[in-house]
């Protein structure tokens, strides 16, 4: 030991006691769910392109903006469902205490709206580059990381029991779902020709 310093032994955290953490468990869930959402968008996407079936959605009525509006509406559905069972799942198998239940699922409400629009757009950006399984997770996490930060946060407060700081976070992922939404119904018409 050089200078004669005094290290005390701290005994090691084990993983399963880090991940009952309200932070961890936190970002953990809501990185799964960026995830998940980046694989169900290109998934779909690419259903579409290997049928030829993306020419006959826009020619539909309502054309590209309906288009987007079907995407966000069914991965937001789909994600729904996958929050609620990964959530559970979480909770119980980590057997963590929540505080504020209904502020966590307002948390994770917004959370989830605003996950879809983003990262359909993000998609359709890369819609006709032969790397696209590549770069819509380049494009899409830097830009998810502001949104991911507040969800994690809300639901570690709700998790804790702050309420304030769960509802401040809670109208911040609001904020990320409108600007997300008028973002995509301005970009996604343009970039789909």
């Amino acid at each position: 030991m050089p200078n004669g310093g005094n290290l005390t032994a701290s005994s090691p955290r084990s993983p399963s006691s880090i991940a009952r953490d309200a932070d961890v468990a936190s970002a953990l869930f809501w990185l799964a769910l960026a995830f998940a959402t980046i694989l169900a968008t290109m998934r779909s996407f690419d259903r579409e392109l290997e049928d030829d079936a993306l020419e006959g959605l826009v020619a539909l009525p309502g054309g590209r903006d309906a288009l987007f509006g079907g995407k966000v509406l069914s991965l937001t559905i789909v994600l729904l469902l996958v929050a609620a069972i990964g959530g559970l799942l979480s909770l119980v198998l980590l057997d963590l205490p929540v505080a504020l239940p209904i502020h966590l699922i307002v948390v994770v409400l917004l959370g989830v709206l605003a996950l879809p629009p983003i990262v359909v757009v993000d998609v359709v950006l890369a819609l006709r580059l032969r790397a696209r399984a590549a770069l819509v997770p380049i494009l899409a996490l830097p830009v998810l990381v502001p949104q991911l930060v507040a969800a994690t946060r809300g639901t570690s407060a709700a998790l804790s029991g702050d309420a304030v700081g769960a509802l401040s976070w809670a109208g911040l992922l609001f904020a990320f779902a409108v600007v997300y939404t008028v973002i995509g119904l301005t970009i996604v018409p343009a970039a789909i020709e």
